[in-house]
């Protein structure tokens, strides 16, 4: 095999500080391309080639086995002795309990349950849920290492597809109908084997002695029960050596925490820390843009990329009139692409939700352009898409029904007939009310799916003359028959989800819908949440190599036909020329009709009282009746402060806090740091950041009417 001084001289002088730790414990913080696997393989290679460790005792855990594949083709790649193992966690678990399952049962090893959702459909009917939701929370339950009855405990304040109790219930019978089919799932792979070595001596002496170094990558994304498999594998060992980015945490929802890798000293005291820094994708002005979007990050916490690479064009913000101009302005931008060199496989469009693919689609399929949508499928590959027009093709050989002219027939009386057909189709026959947005993340992609599609037959429906419901129907199985074209040999542009976007690396990157409810979503009320939401940007800037654009619309179809005002996302304020800046207009618009004038903001409160200012009739209250009774002077001080540090920190003034939660300031008046957090929008995170200065003030009183001074 190559030796050390070759091994280490294709490193750059942290991934070479990195690969010399051939003791553990090690943290190796890694940012966005900066060579993370080449870092680890390396790493190992040299443990080898310095007799520290032998290739069969070591053991590299990843979390896909598409990463585990690439790390052993590396690692080959170095001549080493014996081939090292690498896996996945269930993968290494599972193979360990089938090695030992003769000492464990005297029975037949289980088989292994590939969905949760097969045991589950018939609980998922009975509750009137999805079957995917209901694994989603029982998985949850599971990396949390939470049995049903911790769970219901534990999910009290949770938003779940049922209620804790309930969910507990399902999870228990869950459990029974498994065990009595003689299966397992994979999160019992974790914790049987977890169990196992904790519970037999004999058989924990076997694998630690069998496995000695351990490499973990993405430990940013592991959750309770992979942290007890790797602590119940070592033992007393301190032989581990973990790599992540806790700027990519993008998957809490599945229990994944970056405290195990920010906290890796609490794990493993004593423990060192390299941090990879150097960046060997993306342009200088790229990085510049990607540094500045974790601004909210603790500036010791940071860590800042810097570019190897040579200067390229900047990265573009584009405002366009609605969500047709936006597509249609990706569109001409991937063709120039395209003309000037770039292959379409190193194209991307991002997007926050799946539901978001069906426009680009259309009109990469009608420019005769290669696509292919990663994750889900193409859109009318969907299975609720599939039955959605399985439904309206029988709906379109029958006469509809003169419906009751009620609020939503009115609303879909003044859009195209075929546009509320439809709608009154999916609502009887699927269950769609596209006011109501379901609990639950299967539930929620059914229903922003099915509200794509009747966006799609909106855009039909609005031809001159409208098309008949037969001809709507025609043109969706259109274009579902089409599908995508065959990729040529420059591949195809590529449609994803922020989160399918981890991992992968793109010429140009397009980053659309980056507005207020989409990105971040709509459903991210906490701190925390909306900073995910920021990581998630993060990851879509830094898959960029070259070139990068990040779009918003001012309009939307809403529900019932109704076009629906947006503002630029809170997460793009002040990140370069062209971005959203404070200061502009950034105030929230009100919703108008399609084809119906503007009315414009009330100009009256429901009490009577004229409504003057600006934010008063974007409220449509007075200040009395929206506060309930607060003060108004200090309501009139803590807006002033907003206005002030808004200013100082670049940002929109409802970033700081909303009028809602200033109302409720100045209504309760707290004198404590936890009695602000007992505020609406009060999160730990505001507490942090802005509460010394709601809480201080000369004396008690609002002598300096600069500050809030609420103590």
């Amino acid at each position: 095999m190559r030796p050390t001084a070759e091994l280490l001289a294709a490193l750059n002088p942290e991934q070479r500080q990195a690969a010399e730790a051939v003791r553990g414990p090690l943290c190796i913080v890694a940012g966005a391309g900066t060579g993370k696997t080449r870092t680890i393989t390396h790493r190992i290679a040299v443990q080898v080639a310095e007799g520290v460790a032998r290739p069969d005792q070591i053991l590299a855990v990843t979390f896909t086995d598409k990463a585990a594949t690439e790390l052993r083709g590396r690692l080959r790649g170095f001549g080493l002795p014996a081939p090292v193992r690498a896996a996945t966690f269930h993968a290494a678990a599972w193979a360990q309990l089938r090695w030992f399952w003769p000492r464990l049962d005297a029975g037949p090893l289980p088989e292994v349950l590939a969905s949760k959702v097969r045991l589950l459909v018939p609980l998922a009917r009975r509750t009137r849920t999805e079957a995917r939701d209901l694994a989603a929370e029982i998985e949850w339950a599971k990396a949390r290492r939470l049995d049903p009855d911790g769970y219901a405990a534990a999910a009290r304040d949770r938003n779940a597809p049922l209620p804790p109790d309930q969910m507990a219930a399902v999870y228990q019978r869950y459990e029974r109908d498994k065990a009595a089919a003689g299966l397992v799932d994979y999160d019992d792979m974790l914790l049987r084997a977890v169990a196992m070595i904790a519970e037999r001596p004999d058989i924990a002496a076997e694998v630690r002695g069998r496995y000695r170094f351990f490499t973990v990558d993405e430990f940013q994304d592991v959750n309770p029960a992979q942290v007890a498999l790797l602590r119940a594998w070592l033992g007393d060992g301190r032989e581990v050596c973990v790599v992540g980015d806790d700027d990519q945490t993008i998957y809490s929802f599945t229990g994944a925490s970056s405290d195990h890798l920010t906290g890796f000293h609490r794990l493993f005291p004593g423990a060192r820390t390299v941090t990879l820094s150097d960046n060997y994708r993306s342009t200088p002005e790229i990085l510049t843009l990607a540094n500045r979007v974790l601004w909210t990050k603790p500036d010791a916490a940071r860590k800042r990329l810097r570019a190897t690479l040579a200067s390229g064009p900047a990265p573009r913000f584009r405002q366009c009139d609605d969500d047709a101009a936006e597509v249609d302005a990706v569109l001409a931008d991937v063709r120039a692409l395209i003309d000037g060199g770039v292959a379409p496989g190193g194209i991307a469009i991002c997007y926050r939700v799946n539901s978001q693919s069906e426009p680009f689609e259309a009109a990469l399929r009608g420019a005769g352009l290669p696509y292919v949508v990663r994750g889900a499928g193409g859109f009318y590959d969907r299975p609720e898409i599939r039955q959605a027009l399985t439904v309206l093709r029988a709906a379109a050989g029958r006469p509809a029904p003169a419906p009751p002219l009620g609020l939503e027939d009115t609303v879909a009386a003044r859009a195209p007939r075929p546009d509320a057909d439809v709608r009154r189709v999916l609502r009887e026959q699927m269950g769609y009310d596209e006011r109501r947005e379901p609990a639950g993340d299967a539930a929620q992609e059914r229903w922003r799916n099915l509200g794509a599609l009747v966006e799609a037959v909106t855009r039909v429906a609005a031809a001159d003359p409208p098309p008949s419901f037969a001809d709507v129907v025609a043109d969706l199985e259109r274009r579902a028959a089409e599908g995508a074209d065959a990729p040529g040999d420059g591949g195809a542009v590529t449609l994803l989800t922020l989160h399918r976007a981890k991992g992968l690396e793109f010429d140009a990157v397009f980053l659309v819908a980056c507005e207020e409810g989409l990105l971040p979503i709509s459903h991210a009320k906490t701190d925390a949440e909306v900073e995910e939401e920021r990581r998630l940007l993060y990851v879509g800037v830094t898959r960029a190599r070259r070139h990068l654009t990040l779009s918003w619309a001012l309009e939307r179809p809403g529900w019932g036909g109704r076009t629906v005002r947006r503002r630029p996302s809170r997460l793009l304020y002040n990140l370069g020329p062209g971005a959203p800046r404070t200061g502009g207009d950034d105030r929230p618009r009100h919703t108008v009709a399609k084809g119906a004038p503007s009315q414009g903001p009330a100009r009256e409160c429901a009490c009577g009282r004229p409504l003057v200012g600006s934010a008063d009739r974007r409220r449509g209250a007075c200040w009395a009746c929206f506060s309930g009774g607060a003060s108004p002077v200090l309501a009139d001080a803590l807006r002033h402060w907003r206005s002030a540090r808004a200013n100082a920190d670049e940002v929109p003034a409802f970033v700081v806090f909303s009028d809602r939660t200033l109302a409720e300031l100045a209504r309760v008046q707290p004198t404590t740091p936890a009695e602000l957090r007992r505020v609406t929008g009060m999160g730990p995170a505001k507490v942090a950041r802005y509460g010394e200065d709601l809480l201080r003030g000369p004396g008690r009183g609002l002598a300096d009417q600069s500050r809030p001074a609420l103590a």
